[in-house]
């Protein structure tokens, strides 16, 4: 599987996060990777977020850089005032079977710990993220379909 041309499209988006007391938000809106580079990405994440049963909906958007090296994704943060994609959020490895993506390394926020795991499939995927810390400790399920 050639994972930049896996990822490249527009997706569908919607997921939730889960803590101790059941779930604690659902979100929906789109994932769009376009291309940097031969062999790099730009995901672009916006949607929103309603946070408990009654609360208003919150916009998010976030941008990240996917480098492809083989059977290995390099993830990085958009770093806003400078423009620039230098601060390595995950790395990811393509296991044996090809259909999950496993971390190389754990993200450090502060004292909290990020760790995620990508499933895929044709059209869809998954990406599983647990948050661990001191304020921390939930699991956030993303489901991606193609559009």
């Amino acid at each position: 599987m050639k994972l930049y041309d896996y990822f490249w499209g527009d997706w569908q988006l919607t997921g939730t996060s889960h803590n101790s007391t059941g779930t604690a938000a659902t979100m929906h809106g789109t994932w769009r990777f376009s291309p940097l580079s031969p062999d790099s990405l730009l995901l672009t994440e916006n949607g929103e977020m309603i946070m408990g049963k009654t609360a208003a909906p919150l916009s998010f958007w976030r941008e990240y850089r996917y480098q492809f090296a083989g059977d290995r994704v390099l993830v990085y943060f958009h770093d806003q005032p400078s423009g620039n994609y230098e601060q390595l959020y995950q790395a990811y490895r393509l296991d044996e079977n090809g259909h999950l993506l496993v971390p190389d390394n754990t993200y450090l926020c502060a004292l909290d710990t990020y760790d995620a795991r990508f499933e895929l499939d044709n059209a869809h995927f998954a990406q599983h993220t647990w948050v661990n810390g001191p304020q921390k400790d939930y699991r956030l399920d993303k489901e991606l379909q193609r559009i």
